[in-house]
């Protein structure tokens, strides 16, 4: 995603806690994510090889990796797993166990320990830890709790053009070798 012309700090995908509207640096505060700082650009390239990963290994469709980016609920098990390997990957999930501080502390590191954005995780994540209590399958876990991340953080929307060149930056040809690229992006 070298390509992007913003760029967002690795929590803010995963959890999806920035909009372009809120990553505008304000002075020293360091509350919200600079777009142009080189060291977020670093965190986005690492986390779209973590999703061309993650599209490989649960066979992802562009659907479902549209979802993901677009704070959208998976629609199929293969969008709840792509959920899962994204946290699994980035450890927020361990052994089927949500590191809420890991979560926090990744916040933290680009928008500042006090930031609004961390506050709101900190108190959001916490509550949607009861959204997957007692459930064991890795999948569905993973994506219920993103989901609740997602619905209880809307005003942290993920950029949509940012989104969508991520879902361009897919290897779907490698799940579905015959298909034209063309048709790739547009069939789903």
């Amino acid at each position: 995603m070298s390509s992007l012309r913003s760029v967002i700090c690795i929590v803010a995908i995963i959890s999806k806690t920035c909009s372009p509207r809120s990553m505008k640096s304000h002075g020293t505060s360091g509350t919200l994510v600079d777009f142009t700082d080189p060291k977020v650009q670093g965190h986005l390239d690492a986390l779209v090889r973590l999703a061309q990963s993650c599209v490989i290994k649960v066979r992802a469709t562009p659907k479902d990796v549209r979802a993901y980016f677009t704070n959208s609920s998976p629609l199929s098990r293969s969008g709840q797993c792509f959920a899962a390997c994204m946290l699994e990957q980035s450890d927020v999930i361990n052994h089927g166990k949500i590191n809420r501080e890991l979560l926090i502390h990744q916040a933290s590191l680009v928008n500042g320990k006090n930031s609004r954005v961390v506050r709101k995780l900190n108190s959001i994540s916490r509550v949607c830890l009861d959204t997957i209590d007692g459930m064991s399958d890795r999948c569905q876990l993973a994506s219920t709790y993103n989901d609740c991340l997602n619905e209880n953080m809307m005003e942290f929307a993920f950029p949509l053009d940012i989104a969508e060149e991520a879902v361009r930056k897919m290897p779907f040809h490698l799940i579905q070798p015959n298909l034209p690229q063309e048709l790739r992006a547009s069939r789903y």
